[in-house]
């Protein structure tokens, strides 16, 4: 069993994760909506993966990230954007990103995600 925590502010996002998430993945979701919810549920349920939007409120996946590593987080990390300039794929490469998902987020582009994180 896969668990995933989704750190994304918008619950409508969060919601289509879910909803196309392949039924057979075998993976439970958690869902944080800010910084100090990824940082809350990462410490209580210890993601295998963990998929950050980029574009948040108070600080963008790439930092809240890197707050997530100083917290002793292990879990694989993915960039979910519609942003993808060159400058955010850079910084999330450099910030141990191992994929970035572009939006809007498909069944297949989550499949494909399970898989690469499975890997």
């Amino acid at each position: 069993m896969t668990t995933i925590l989704i750190v994304d502010d918008s619950a409508t996002s969060r919601m289509l994760f879910k909803a196309h998430l392949p039924k057979d993945a075998g993976c439970v979701v958690h869902e944080a909506s800010d910084l100090a919810g990824a940082l809350r549920l990462a410490a209580e349920v210890r993601p295998d993966l963990v998929v950050l939007d980029y574009n948040m409120p108070d600080k963008n996946g790439v930092e809240i990230a890197r707050e997530l590593i100083a917290q002793g987080v292990k879990a694989k990390l993915a960039l979910l954007t519609a942003n993808t300039q060159a400058a955010v794929v850079e910084e999330a490469n450099d910030s141990g990103f191992f994929t970035i998902v572009e939006k809007p987020i498909t069944a297949a582009k989550l499949a494909r995600l399970i898989a690469e994180a499975a890997a």
